[in-house]
């Protein structure tokens, strides 16, 4: 992977550009901070921060702005877990089996359109009613816990279901 730093990772010096980073914080800007000699680094990073002392390396400077370009990438789109753990962005959410089984092709086509029928076949699959009632009531738990994490599920009245950010 080839990363262009000067175009996707910010390097603001801490704690003197503090107000620099909020900016890069707000708007999801890729930030390595340079800890300044003697101060402290920032108790709390996001998953778009990293820090460094320097002097440093160019090749450990290009490692962590590798990262920080990974993890961004992985932060872009939800991603469930084998364990049934949903992430998106800094946030995560636990779901039911049920629901796993029914965000997965959600996730898998994030943005797009998933048809009631491939839902309905899902719950028909895990043993649970897949009326049209119970399709709508499992939608409605999903999009409740989705809440929690600024995702939402979209209607797309009389097809089926979209995943958004909310």
């Amino acid at each position: 992977m080839q990363v262009n730093v000067k175009e996707s990772v910010k390097f603001v010096r801490w704690p003197a550009e503090r107000d620099i980073r909020e900016q890069c914080k707000a708007g999801q800007h890729l930030c390595l901070l340079i800890v300044e000699h003697g101060a402290q680094p920032p108790e709390q990073l996001s998953l778009n921060e990293d820090w460094v002392r320097p002097p440093i390396g160019s090749d450990d400077l290009y490692a962590r702005v590798r990262q920080l370009a990974a993890r961004a990438v992985l932060n872009s789109k939800p991603l469930l877990d084998p364990a049934g753990i949903l992430y998106y962005k800094d946030a995560s959410v636990t779901l039911s089996m049920t629901q796993c089984e029914m965000v997965a092709p959600l996730i898998s086509r994030y943005g797009n359109l998933v048809y009631r029928s491939e839902l309905r076949q899902i719950l028909e699959h895990s043993g649970a009613s897949s009326s049209s009632n119970a399709l709508d009531l499992h939608v409605m738990r999903l999009r409740r816990r989705l809440q929690l994490i600024d995702l939402a599920v979209r209607n797309i009245w009389g097809r089926g279901f979209v995943v958004e950010p909310a």
